[in-house]
């Protein structure tokens, strides 16, 4: 098993972007992603360049350590699982496989592309059918997300910066509105907006921010709450 989250917050560190190399980190609230190691690849160190590589009837393993600038000895070792297929060489061969660095280092790693959302126009899914077209920044792609109705939404400001900094990208599952205890959510306001917070269950339910800024206070609802979605992924640059 490569990897396999906890029940609670886990963070992993990756050097893969489809657009750039930066370093991002990935939060992932739940039990959600489980990626494991194909039974039928090869050596200590499974990994995806021997079936990219297989399929590939025009590259062979001596053109593809010339195109990559190493010896044909390192790529036999990587293809017979003997040697890690680190983030080095994952980004060194995709350009020449026309890969991407993910699939040769989790193969079989499903993704699939959320809609990138504003926060305003997350506001409006209260009071229309569906994401229009016109409401969607860009798609990004997310790995291994389980079912569900997902979109995502570019966080603005500091009020939950101990788990989302500006900038990062909240991925929210509209079709879980399940509330728990110290979850985090997107709710939506009276005023016809969007709210990110922690849930905090009692006699008097209350949404608190997870921020190191003293000025975010809690929100106490008076009437019932409308959930958008549960959050169950947090990514960010790091460069």
């Amino acid at each position: 098993m490569l990897i396999h989250s906890s029940s609670v917050i886990r963070r992993s560190t990756h050097q893969f972007g489809d657009d750039s190399q930066a370093l991002s980190t990935a939060l992932v609230l739940g039990n959600n992603t489980k990626l494991v190691a194909n039974p039928e690849m090869k050596g200590k160190y499974p990994n995806g360049l021997a079936d990219i590589l297989d399929q590939r009837k025009d590259l062979t393993q001596s053109d593809l350590a010339k195109a990559a600038g190493t010896s044909p000895q390192q790529i036999s070792r990587l293809y017979q699982g003997e040697r890690e297929m680190t983030a080095f060489w994952a980004e060194r061969l995709a350009p020449v496989l026309k890969v991407s660095p993910e699939s040769l280092v989790f193969p079989g790693l499903k993704r699939i592309r959320v809609p990138l959302l504003s926060f305003v126009s997350a506001g409006r899914l209260a009071h229309q059918e569906g994401v229009k077209r016109t409401d969607i920044k860009k798609y990004v792609l997310a790995a291994d997300l389980p079912r569900g109705d997902w979109i995502a939404l570019e966080v603005m400001g500091d009020s939950m910066n101990l788990i989302a900094p500006e900038g990062s990208h909240i991925y929210v599952n509209r079709a879980d509105d399940h509330l728990v205890n110290n979850a985090f959510y997107v709710f939506h306001t009276p005023e016809g907006d969007v709210t990110f917070k922690r849930y905090r269950a009692g006699a008097k339910p209350r949404l608190q921010p997870y921020s190191t800024n003293p000025d975010h206070e809690t929100i106490h609802p008076t009437g019932e709450l409308h959930v958008f979605g549960r959050v169950g992924r947090v990514v960010h640059d790091l460069l």
